[in-house]
């Protein structure tokens, strides 16, 4: 028995020591729950503390979710606190309140809340890090967790031996798992053998939670029925998806240098320059620029990333918005992400009135802009449709070739198409979320009677291509 126990000790500090999980002369604080495996690391960093070098400091949280339990948990670790001789930090609080707050799930606000104590424990006496009693098993549930729902490679790497947290509301926090080298099992019977006393979190049982379906339910059946050795597979695609995800990361983050600046607190990313990136790097890139607009990696989903990358090889004009206030716009030139757009503006200058050679090509200081007449008779077929904004198909009969492109005007009214009546200019930017600094910017096309184009949003009704129009006119504007 003592050399059973000997050998899992040995591995533990041969993590430790390995990874450079610690260091002589570090504070640690040291999340205690109370349970088989928080109560382990316990022991054995107590244990060898002396060797290791290190000062211990025990921290625990009550979530306010269990009641008598909680009550129950925390005079537990505080025995055990007194019994190991080291200080402590106990403390209760309000999970269910921040949830509201933040409008978070009980999970997450748990672990919000989880961390936010444990960074205050850390600050408050010095800590270099905190050590969490995370498992193998730990692992392998979260990388399957992950797979089920699609993950991406960041996700398949599970949970890794040491990894600095950041969150938008909890000053970055270096984690540290000394057991993520042993299995649950591995541990209870380290308890077992030793005599260790722990407390058992009955909601651990409730198949309620997908994780603890994933534990209780799913895993056991794949072992069983389909493959036994099912918890090395996912470890082994964990660590090959880490090599991946830092080959990428590495390149992706070489990539974000080159083409992206901070413009008036926007980010600014050189469209074509992120176009010419493999897909692959591509998203990597979206992850780090949204990481850095946010603070944190936290409220990044997939399906934000595929948004992103979708409207920047979309037309140019489109806007998303994304979390905590954040908007994602597509402009010819550049894909910009920030709170405020309006302090930057993908589209060029536009000074004075130019009167436009149709058909032809007129070259103004920033805009490119080409004329092409269509001869055809009835509406207009479809190849012939455009889905670029900065394209338009419009009834030649209708514009006549008195065209001039100039930027708006006080007064400017038109009749958007669709629509039996005149807007006032001003009104439609505002329905269209046209960001107020953009405005002056916009090319609008007329001729000596009424407004023709706003271009990029919308053509004037009384121009549009209809079963009669005999010539159809296609105007193109090109920043250049």
């Amino acid at each position: 028995m003592a050399a059973s126990i000997t050998l899992l000790e040995k591995r533990v500090l041969y993590l430790i020591r390995c990874q450079g999980l610690l260091s002589k002369g570090d504070r640690v604080v040291v999340a205690v729950s109370g349970g088989a495996d928080s109560v382990s690391l316990l022991y054995i960093l107590h244990k060898y503390r002396e060797e290791i070098g290190i000062n211990l400091h025990i921290a625990h949280l009550d979530h306010g979710l269990r009641y008598e339990e909680s009550d129950v948990d925390a005079r537990f670790v505080r025995n055990l606190a007194d019994k190991l001789n080291l200080p402590s930090t106990i403390e209760k609080r309000d999970v269910q309140g921040y949830r509201k707050e933040y409008r978070l799930t009980l999970e997450e606000a748990a672990r919000e809340v989880r961390y936010q104590f444990l960074s205050e424990v850390a600050e408050n006496i010095g800590a270099v890090s905190v050590a969490v009693a995370h498992t193998k098993s730990d692992h392998v549930e979260t990388v399957l967790l992950h797979l089920l729902r699609g993950s991406g490679l960041s996700g398949l790497v599970g949970l890794k031996e040491a990894v600095t947290l950041r969150y938008k509301r909890i000053e970055h926090l270096k984690i540290i798992r000394p057991l993520i080298c042993l299995t649950r099992a591995e541990v209870e019977t380290y308890c077992f053998e030793l005599g260790i006393d722990y407390r058992t979190d009955a909601t651990n049982e409730s198949l309620t939670p997908t994780r603890n379906r994933i534990r209780l339910k799913l895993l056991p059946e794949i072992r069983r029925d389909f493959n036994p050795r099912i918890d090395e597979g996912l470890d082994r695609l964990s660590r090959l998806a880490a090599d991946d995800l830092d080959f990428v990361v590495t390149e992706a983050e070489r990539a974000k240098n080159k083409i992206t600046r901070l413009e008036a607190e926007v980010l600014v990313i050189e469209k074509a320059m992120f176009l010419e990136l493999h897909p692959a790097l591509r998203r990597a890139v979206m992850r780090q620029v949204l990481t850095q607009a946010l603070g944190s990696p936290k409220d990044i989903e997939a399906v934000h990333i595929e948004k992103m990358l979708d409207l920047a090889k979309g037309n140019a004009g489109q806007a998303i918005d994304l979390p905590d206030g954040l908007v994602f716009s597509a402009g010819y030139k550049e894909l910009l992400l920030g709170r405020d757009l309006s302090k930057v503006t993908p589209l060029p200058p536009l000074d004075g009135e130019y009167r436009l050679n149709i058909p032809g090509v007129t070259e103004l200081s920033d805009w490119r802009v080409t004329a092409e007449i269509i001869e055809a008779v009835g509406s207009v077929p479809v190849e012939q449709q455009e889905t670029d904004t900065m394209v338009e198909l419009m009834a030649y009969d209708k514009t006549g070739d008195e065209l001039s492109v100039r930027a708006r005007r006080l007064g400017d009214r038109f009749r958007p198409l669709g629509m039996g009546e005149e807007k006032k200019l001003k009104d439609f930017f505002i329905d269209a979320k046209v960001p107020q600094l953009w405005r002056s910017r916009v090319p609008i096309v007329v001729n000596p009677r009424h407004i023709v184009w706003i271009t990029g949003y919308r053509l004037d009704d009384r121009v549009k291509v209809t079963a009669a129009t005999q010539r159809t006119l296609r105007l193109e504007f090109t920043p250049v």
